[in-house]
């Protein structure tokens, strides 16, 4: 197979993981970089050994070859710009969260179909062996309890500042993660969603306390525990590589199942009724694991693992958490799309 050509737009933080990335894929080639800062999307080229700069993903299409784009933008620009990028009839993976609402999802699930184009969401979580195996292992979920505490002083971009922006801020932002994996693991939509937000630093606008606890049918839960207020042992981000790692944060998942207990730690470690059965050391990182099956949905003309339409129902838990936070109330599921 000869490799899926990219062209990535948004030369930002989060576009050093999927360039690295696809510097270690042998199934795709990051061929082209789409900024409208040409000159920092330049120095993206250079350090990246790519050939190709454009201000806009029309000028990329009309001048250059290539597959697919990557999105890889602030959060409220996602819709706009899967548009625009479906309208050039290349393939699609789209950072997460898919948008900052479900009907702006809707849409852009219709604009991919409507074009023949694969649409892939980026949550990139989904592809560690230690959470691929914990789906494996479980059988029937009974409950999931998450959590993720840390702390995090300031924003690492400015964008993360705003509320509009973002969407809110933690759940969009680590929620839309977990969400991810709780909807995987149970197979359906919860019947029930409740939530409640705190906003303790004034760094940034939006909530950084969570907790949530979904219902699902038969009296199954999944509560979510977040916290970017919380002082561990490995102290603050700094700045500097990624912004929140095993280091310096409590991360797990425990599941009850059928088949017992599994706990997850961060997205590397996984024991299995107490036995460890992934201790993930391994140097390929998810982001690469995800172009590779990019590249597979693409050749296999067969839908991605984390498609539009797991995008848009993370999405539609993220709304619903926001607002049954903003109500302090319980929100009841009304058909597929909306809890009320």
């Amino acid at each position: 197979m000869e490799k899926l050509k990219i062209c990535l737009i948004g030369c930002g933080r989060i576009a050093l993981s999927h360039l690295n990335a696809a510097k270690q894929s042998d199934k795709v080639e990051a061929v082209a970089l789409v900024d409208s800062a040409l000159d920092r999307a330049a120095s993206y080229a250079e350090r990246y050994g790519i050939q190709h700069v454009f201000a806009t993903p029309e000028e990329a299409a009309a001048a250059c070859d290539f597959d697919a784009f990557d999105i890889c933008l602030p959060n409220d620009l996602h819709k706009g710009m899967t548009l625009r990028c479906a309208a050039l009839k290349k393939h699609i993976l789209l950072e997460k969260p898919m948008a900052n609402t479900a009907a702006d999802c809707a849409e852009m699930i219709r604009e991919a179909e409507k074009n023949g184009i694969t649409l892939m969401i980026g949550q990139s979580r989904r592809y560690y062996p230690a959470v691929m195996k914990s789906r494996e292992l479980a059988g029937k979920v009974y409950s999931v309890s998450a959590e993720l505490y840390g702390y995090l002083a300031a924003p690492p971009t400015p964008w993360w500042k705003s509320a509009e922006k973002t969407g809110g801020l933690m759940i969009p932002l680590w929620g839309n993660h977990i969400f991810d994996y709780i909807l995987w693991m149970f197979g359906e939509m919860p019947e029930t969603v409740y939530c409640e937000t705190q906003h303790l630093n004034p760094a940034w606008e939006g909530e950084d306390e969570v907790m949530a606890i979904l219902g699902f049918s038969g009296g199954r839960y999944a509560n979510i525990r977040m916290s970017w207020n919380t002082h561990l042992d490995g102290g603050a981000w700094n700045g500097e590589g990624k912004i929140l790692s095993s280091k310096d944060i409590h991360y797990q998942r425990l599941v009850l199942s059928e088949n017992g207990t599994l706990i997850l730690e961060d997205e590397t470690g996984l024991k299995h009724n107490g036995v460890t059965v992934v201790d993930d050391h391994d140097e390929v990182s998810n982001f690469c694991r995800q172009y590779d099956e990019l590249a597979a949905s693409v050749l296999e003309h067969r839908r991605p693992l984390t498609d539009g339409a797991v995008g848009m129902r993370n999405v539609l838990i993220q709304e619903a958490c926001l607002k049954s936070a903003a109500e302090h109330r319980i929100l009841l599921r009304e058909g597929e799309d909306a809890y009320v």
